[in-house]
C-alpha cells in the first residue's frame, strides 16, 4: 500500500479528518511537514478538504529562516493554497519572560499563531507533521525527565487546544496524521516524488535533550536491539495513554465523592490508594489553576503529606 493510501486509511479508521473540515498546516519545510502538506493535497479532494498553511518564524537562524519561510510560500504558491506567515523575536521573548524553556516557549507561540489563524479564517483543525519516530523520542524524553504515566503517553492523534485562558481557541483540534509514520516512510515518499525540503541545522545540536535521543541513543538502540525499537516505543505510548485516559475516568469519580465547596474531604481522599490520591490530587489541581503547568510529582506528594497531617 502506498504512503498516501496508507495515510488516508488510518486518518479514516481514527477519525482524524471529516469530509468538509477546514485544515491550517503548520508547515516549517522540513521533509516531515513537507510530506505531510503534499500528502493532504493529494487527498484534499478524496476526503473533501480545505487546506490553508501557517509558518511562524522564530526569529533564530537568520537568513536560514528567512530561506525556510520563502521556500514555504512558493510551496503554497505552486499548490494553490493561501500562506499565512507571522515573525518573532523569540530570544527577546524569553528574556521579557525571564524563565522558561526556549523550546516550550517556541512551542507555545506556534500554537498559540496558530489558534488566531484558524480562528480568523473559521478553520476547525491544526495538522502538524509529528511522526513516529517523533512520539519515540518524546517517549525517552519524558522517562529521563522522570514523568509519570501521562508523560510517558506522548503525543496524542487528536488534541484540543489548551483552554481560552491562554488566548487560545479551544474550539479548534490539533490533528496529527504521521503520528503512526515512521521517518522512513516519509522520506521514501520524498524520494519517490522527488519533492525538496528544508534542513533545520539546529536540528544537529547535541546539546539539546531531544536531538541527542535522535542523533545518539535511538540509532545506539536500534543497533543494539532492532530497527522496530522506535515502532515499539511509540506502541507502547499509544497503550500508556489510553490506560491513563481509563484512570482518569476513575480519578475523576472518585474526586466528585470528596469535593467540600471549595476544597477536599482529607479523610476520605486519604482513604483511596496512593495512586489513586495522586490522580485526584492532580484533577483538582487542573480543575482550580485551569492547567498543570509546573506542577510535578514533588507538589503532589506536599499536598498528600499535607493532608495527612
Amino acid at each position: 500500500m502506498s504512503h498516501v493510501a496508507n495515510l488516508s486509511s488510518s486518518m479514516r479508521q481514527q477519525a482524524l479528518l471529516l469530509a468538509g473540515d477546514r485544515i491550517l498546516v503548520a508547515v516549517s519545510g522540513g521533509p516531515d511537514s513537507v510530506a505531510l502538506l503534499y500528502t493532504l493535497h493529494e487527498l484534499r479532494d478524496e476526503l473533501d478538504l480545505h487546506l490553508e498553511v501557517a509558518h511562524l518564524q522564530h526569529g533564530i537562524r537568520g537568513e536560514d529562516a528567512k530561506g525556510d519561510a520563502r521556500f514555504v510560500a512558493d510551496l503554497c504558491r505552486d499548490l494553490g493554497l493561501a500562506f499565512h506567515l507571522k515573525e518573532i523575536d523569540l530570544p527577546k521573548l524569553r528574556s521579557q519572560a525571564g524563565k522558561g524553556n526556549l523550546e516550550a516557549l517556541a512551542r507555545e507561540q506556534r500554537y498559540r499563531y496558530f489558534a488566531e489563524i484558524a480562528q480568523r479564517h473559521g478553520l476547525n483543525k491544526i495538522a502538524t507533521a509529528h511522526t513516529q519516530d517523533d512520539q519515540a523520542e518524546t517517549m525517552l524524553m519524558w522517562l529521563l525527565r522522570g514523568a509519570g504515566r501521562k508523560g510517558l503517553g506522548g503525543m496524542s492523534p487528536v488534541q484540543a487546544l489548551p483552554a481560552s485562558g491562554n488566548g487560545w481557541d479551544h474550539g479548534c483540534e490539533i490533528v496529527r496524521p504521521l503520528l503512526q509514520t515512521s521517518k522512513a516512510a516519509i522520506l521514501g515518499y520524498l524520494r519517490e516524488r522527488q519533492l525538496d525540503y528544508r534542513i533545520d541545522t539546529t536540528n544537529r545540536d547535541t546539546k539539546l535533550l531531544r536531538n541527542w535521543i535522535r542523533l545518539e541513543l535511538l540509532p545506539q538502540l536500534r543497533q543494539r536491539i532492532d530497527e522496530r525499537v522506535g515502532a515499539r516505543l511509540a506502541g507502547q505510548a499509544d497503550m500508556l495513554r489510553d490506560e491513563q485516559a481509563v484512570l482518569d475516568q476513575v480519578a475523576d469519580a472518585e474526586l466528585e465523592k470528596c469535593r467540600r465547596d471549595d476544597g477536599l474531604d482529607r479523610v476520605t481522599l486519604l482513604q483511596q490508594p496512593v495512586a489513586l490520591q495522586r490522580l485526584m490530587l492532580r484533577c483538582w489541581i487542573e480543575g482550580v489553576r485551569g492547567n498543570l503547568r509546573g506542577i510535578d510529582f514533588a507538589h503532589v506528594e506536599a499536598l498528600r503529606a499535607l493532608a495527612a497531617t
